[in-house]
């Protein structure tokens, strides 16, 4: 009888604590140590997406694939950018893409272009990329994370180790001021005569003296920093004696040689010079008021 009393006080027990397995399985239970919070296998350390990183002297310059690119001007083929990759806790393979661009208002790739370029493997992140010639280009990086693929690029940079070139003059000779000169650059910026800019007339520039002197200093420079200096003489900057004031261009001025038409009576005044009207073999010193006889059509010449 107490062993019966002892069973149904424990089954009692069980069914006011509100546990509804065996009681066997219970104090399996208890006395394997476990707490009521099971583990999932699936539990772990939380990992996220892979993160690219490219730089450019220390700066991000790390972009979404597509969209317009802007450049950047480099006159040395060093270490242009730095790809390294942030893995996140996940195992992740680093590879490179230099692209040669030849259309700079183009576009970046998009994904869907990413097969076509030639990949390199980054096997010690970071990598430093290096162009072993003038050109522009883009940089691309594919981060692999088991079957998962991620793209990112860097900007523009444009690198141009050539100087502008100056033809028409040559350092170190003389030419007469208005001499027209030519400067060759692919990436020009600019041009200054004297330190001060130039303005092309169709691609051509002129030799002007340095003020009273007869020096002439020419720097031609690109987006780069390449700059090429030419240093001049001008000849022909002897300052010309100064003339005499002509009076204000009125109607009632004759100052160029050309027809007029002129009044009887009213009065006319010849600019400076030694003039002549066709039909008359006389010379007439300018600087004085005149008047003709008769209305008409005269031709001067000076």
């Amino acid at each position: 009888m107490y062993k019966n009393w002892k069973r149904t006080a424990a089954l009692g027990l069980a069914v006011l604590l509100g546990c509804m397995v065996p009681m066997g399985t219970m104090q399996a239970a208890e006395d394997d140590g476990l707490t009521p919070a099971s583990v999932s296998e699936n539990d772990g350390p939380a990992v996220s997406d892979p993160e690219i990183v490219i730089t450019r002297g220390g700066v991000n310059k790390t972009y979404p694939l597509g969209g317009a690119v802007t450049f950047e001007y480099s006159n040395n083929w060093g270490a242009l950018f730095e790809v390294s990759v942030n893995p996140n806790g996940r195992e992740v393979s680093l590879f490179f893409a230099l692209d040669s661009v030849t259309d700079m208002e183009a576009e970046a790739k998009t994904k869907e272009q990413m097969g076509g370029l030639a990949w390199g493997n980054i096997s010690s992140p970071p990598m430093s990329i290096e162009p072993s010639h003038d050109g522009c280009y883009v940089i691309y990086a594919k981060a692999q994370a088991g079957t998962q693929t991620y793209f990112a690029r860097s900007g523009g940079i444009v690198v141009d180790t050539v100087k502008p070139v100056i033809r028409g003059i040559e350092d170190g000779k003389a030419y007469p001021a208005e001499t027209v000169f030519q400067v060759e650059d692919t990436n020009l910026d600019c041009v200054l005569v004297n330190e001060m800019p130039a303005v092309s007339d169709g691609g051509n520039y002129k030799v002007a003296a340095n003020g009273n002197s007869t020096s002439c200093v020419i720097r031609a420079k690109d987006k780069a920093g390449n700059e090429t200096v030419c240093s001049i003489s001008v000849t022909g900057t002897t300052t010309p004696e100064p003339e005499e004031p002509e009076p204000p261009e009125t109607d009632n001025v004759i100052s160029q040689s050309k027809e007029y038409t002129l009044k009887a009576g009213v009065k006319y005044h010849l600019a400076e010079g030694r003039w002549k009207v066709d039909g008359d073999k006389s010379v007439y010193q300018g600087g004085s008021d005149f008047y003709v006889t008769a209305d008409g059509t005269y031709r001067f010449s000076r």
